[in-house]
């Protein structure tokens, strides 16, 4: 069974992937400023302090405008930081050239210029994956990073910016993997959390 769950998931995030990369880059920049710009209307955005987001591939939604506007705002920023073999922290980003790059390439904040923040101070975690469906299943990108550290952050709300070809029937997850509870595409806005509270009344 665990087998079929795993080739599952390598099956549907090779799918996911591949359908990301076949993206060209004027459909790839428009549907990240739809989103962009979609995301800042969303009330729990607006009232999060301290919001993590990540540095976006090439590949992935342009995170970096949303994240300049945060900062200027005042907003407490942090980015993950890979600390261990599946395991990362949240650290501050104070300003955008305080992006350094790190484990893998993936950019993170410079140590010297910002600490780690607690996971349990967290309001808003914006949240990477592969693919996700309507009732909060999530494919990350297969390193578990995401499933360790999202129930530490107790009462953050995790949002995924998403675009919508990435909306599937049904995730396959595992014991072990971590929900979301909303996703923001250029086409709508999903809300996971009534079908996440109905499994925690059953």
């Amino acid at each position: 069974m665990a087998g079929d769950l795993l080739a599952e998931k390598k099956a549907l995030r090779r799918e996911m992937l591949a359908r990301r990369r076949a993206l060209s880059a004027e459909e790839r920049t428009r549907a990240s400023e739809m989103i962009c710009t979609r995301v800042r209307a969303l009330t729990m955005l607006q009232e999060a302090r301290t919001i993590m987001l990540y540095a976006s591939t090439g590949e992935e939604i342009d995170l970096c405008p949303l994240m300049e506007e945060l900062l200027a705002e005042g907003r407490h920023i942090a980015l993950p930081e890979i600390t261990g073999r599946g395991v990362m922290e949240a650290r501050e980003l104070p300003a955008m050239d305080a992006l350094t790059d790190g484990i893998f390439g993936i950019r993170t904040p410079d140590p010297a210029r910002g600490g780690i923040i607690p996971p349990e101070e967290i309001d808003l975690v914006i949240v990477p994956g592969a693919a996700f469906d309507e009732y909060g299943g999530r494919l990350g990108l297969g390193g578990g990073y995401y499933d360790r550290f999202l129930p530490r952050a107790q009462r953050a709300v995790r949002l995924v910016l998403a675009f919508d070809f990435q909306i599937v029937p049904d995730v396959p997850m595992g014991v072990q993997d971590a929900r979301i509870d909303a996703v923001l595409t250029e086409r709508r806005m999903i809300s996971c959390k009534r079908m996440k509270n109905l499994e925690e009344e059953v």
